[in-house]
């Protein structure tokens, strides 16, 4: 049960997105998408540790949100790790 509830938290936190500079799919916190100013991002397993400009995502090259119908196989290991 609480593997759930953290789960359902991390999908309100994180949104993903198909990133064109690597062609995989990575979690974005959904607070630094929402900044309108913002044209940078660095995706979710990047956030625990030092990240150099070549991990930054610029707004253009990241898809639209995707859904659980997503090509699983793109997956980022490190965003997608399941919290133990």
């Amino acid at each position: 049960m609480e593997t759930k509830s953290i789960s359902g938290v991390a999908e309100a936190m994180f949104a993903v997105h198909f990133w064109a500079g690597d062609t995989r799919n990575h979690r974005y916190l959904r607070a630094q998408l929402e900044d309108e100013e913002r044209d940078t991002f660095s995706p979710g397993c990047t956030q625990n540790g030092f990240v150099i400009p070549a991990r930054w995502a610029f707004r253009s090259e990241l898809s639209r949100e995707l859904g659980d119908d997503r090509d699983r196989a793109r997956d980022c290991r490190t965003c997608f790790r399941r919290p133990r």
